[in-house]
């Protein structure tokens, strides 16, 4: 959870990713971005719960050097707003 707005949740995703990772935008919409690439598949998605925006990530590999950890690695950086 967060205070960030989920429009600006879901810009930081896409600016992150294209920074730090080759994962493309395979699907977007008002509530969630997907990146595929390589390493892996990763889906943020948010929704808006008493003010607060709620963030779910999910991926498609287990733990280690791949998409899971830098979806962590995203996530660390909304606590740092």
């Amino acid at each position: 959870m967060t205070h960030i707005p989920p429009e600006d949740v879901l810009r930081r995703a896409k600016e992150f990713y294209a920074a730090n990772t080759r994962l493309e935008i395979a699907e977007e919409s008002s509530d969630s971005v997907t990146f595929r690439g390589a390493i892996g598949t990763a889906r943020i998605r948010v929704d808006c719960d008493h003010g607060r925006t709620n963030v779910h990530a999910s991926t498609d590999r287990v733990v280690g050097l791949d998409v899971t950890d830098v979806t962590k690695r995203f996530l660390y950086t909304l606590g740092r707003a």
